[in-house]
């Protein structure tokens, strides 16, 4: 039944008493405002309000520069921080400031699985086994499916038990049942919701203190460094009040296959790194008009830790949604009445990036890939609605929230498009900005942007080797065309960055379930040599 597995107050992501008008209305505003952005440059050429667009577009152009320059900054302090942070001893600092504390943390390595392989799972249980933590201090969960249990994973579990099995503290595993009604199919989130529901009742039968317990979560291809647990661990027993955060990298890679996947797979791997480790240093807090306190509106993003206590009182996971991490953060956000936020740690982990059996078929699952993440703006209606109910946030909370999605699901959709094609759209339709002088005037100011843009491109390859170095052994020419991959940003964001989260926009504009819209995605090895 799927109301022992969701949380009790919600449905469909919704607050109970949520009508279904109001339902729908949030969830046609965002596929509204993209599409008006969309056409807005023939709406105001038509109306006659060129003069509006144009403003606008100079904004655009003007904040561009600025968040370039900012994003250049924000790389070179993260990578900075980096540096530091892997030369640090962090087990002997945790020992130094709260030995106690460190002795009573047990940490929980859930993992889900569906159809990968033995040789995805391997080194990733050897990377969490060589933890400085130590491996003994770690319970692996893993969460599996029953459509692929029998046939595949639990093979693959009696493989990595008899070689891991006496290193890890211990290794459990739990298969989801297929066909909950209700429930969302061949997602990450209904599998991990199950398993942890059942360790955490298992674990409570044995009597144990659940707030003792730090559990990491994340895709099974994931490696960390051995260093990430114990600077987790460090955050964790010093900041106040550990357990209204959760905790993460700043310095999520993509490297385990990189070098392999084609060239706009690696362009948008390379650069989600970047814009992950820029946002945490520059753009970690939103801080609230005429007041001193600020607010974190930092998401939680594929792999995390978190205190298995705090999880528990958000009621885990919801199944009935197909995105799993960033709903999560919204969930906690709303329950603990603004009170939650994320904290960052420096130490990379390292993960796979989308890849297939060849070229087409990793632009095929590449896709389908950013559709569903494109569709991780069903937080905007289930949070907008949860925050009208929601009476013990403050109105200026609620309104700094609001903007904050507004600006990462519809304004950063739309941007790039409307800088490249916003001013020939408008020359289209309005014969008065052809002939003025703005229509001369912009463009320059554009080129202007593209010179700055540029020269932000070639610190932005100098940091990006620092943390995704090039495989040794290539050839010159092979470093020249890793340079040049970077001016096919704009590419990447006017395609891949761009179509599928118009369409996930759409889709929910127009009523259009997402329950049938996801896809896991596949952890395969592409054929040798197919991009060397």
């Amino acid at each position: 039944m799927i109301e022992e597995v969701k949380a009790p107050d919600r449905v469909d992501g919704y607050p109970l008493q949520t009508p279904k008008w109001l339902r729908r209305g949030l969830e046609m505003i965002p596929g509204l405002l993209v599409w008006f952005m969309i056409f807005s440059p023939v709406i105001f050429g038509l109306l006659g309000l060129e003069s509006v667009f144009i403003f606008y577009i100079s904004f655009l152009i003007i904040y561009w520069v600025y968040r370039g320059a900012k994003f250049v900054i924000g790389i070179a302090l993260g990578v900075n921080r980096m540096k530091k942070d892997l030369k640090r001893d962090f087990v002997k600092e945790i020992k130094e400031v709260n030995a106690k504390g460190f002795d009573e943390l047990s940490y929980i390595y859930l993992c889900p699985v569906y159809k990968e392989g033995i040789e995805v799972l391997e080194p990733s249980f050897e990377a969490w086994s060589k933890s400085d933590v130590g491996a003994k201090k770690i319970h692996v969960v893993v969460a599996m499916e029953e459509r692929t249990a029998k046939e595949t994973q639990i093979p693959n579990f009696k493989k990595l038990e008899k070689k891991y099995g006496k290193i890890f503290a211990s290794m459990q595993y739990y298969i989801h049942p297929k066909d909950i009604v209700g429930e969302v199919t061949g997602v990450k989130g209904a599998n991990i919701n199950w398993a942890t529901r059942q360790y955490v009742s298992k674990l409570e039968k044995e009597g144990k203190d659940i707030s003792k317990y730090l559990l990491i979560t994340c895709d099974c291809d994931l490696r960390p460094e051995p260093k990430y647990l114990s600077a987790i661990t460090y955050k964790y027993l010093t900041v106040e009040k550990p357990e209204r955060k959760y905790y993460t990298s700043a310095v999520y890679t993509l490297n385990n296959n990189i070098w392999r996947v084609p060239t706009l797979i690696r362009v948008q791997s390379s650069m989600l790194t970047l814009v992950i480790l820029h946002a945490w240093v520059t753009e970690k807090y939103e801080h609230l008009p005429f007041k001193s306190e600020a607010l974190s509106v930092k998401e939680t993003f594929s792999s995390y830790v978190v205190n298995l206590k705090t999880l528990k009182e958000v009621h885990f996971w919801d199944p009935q949604l197909g995105i799993d991490d960033s709903t999560f953060f919204w969930n906690a956000l709303i329950r603990f009445k603004g009170d939650f936020l994320g904290e960052e740690v420096y130490i990379p982990t390292h993960s796979d990036a989308v890849e297939n059996e060849g070229i087409i078929k990793s632009y095929k699952s590449f896709y389908k890939q950013q559709h569903r993440w494109g569709w991780g703006v069903i937080i905007f209606p289930t949070t907008i609605a949860a925050l009208i109910y929601e009476k013990e946030i403050s109105l200026l909370k609620k309104i700094l929230i609001f903007f904050s999605m507004y600006k990462t699901y519809i304004f950063f959709t739309t941007v790039v498009y409307l800088i490249t094609f916003g001013l020939n759209l408008l020359g289209i339709v309005s014969k008065g900005y052809v002939f003025s002088s703005v229509s001369y005037n912009l463009p320059q100011a554009m080129s202007f942007l593209l010179t700055v843009l540029l020269i932000c491109n070639i610190f932005i390859v100098y940091y990006r080797r620092i943390i995704t170095p090039i495989p040794k052994g290539w050839k010159w020419w092979r470093y020249i065309i890793d340079f040049f991959e970077v001016v096919l940003i704009a590419v990447q964001m006017l395609s891949f960055g761009f179509i599928p989260y118009i369409q996930a926009d759409t889709e929910m504009m127009l009523g259009r379930g997402f329950k049938k819209n996801f896809y896991a995605t596949d952890k395969v090895r592409m054929k040798k040599g197919l991009f060397k």
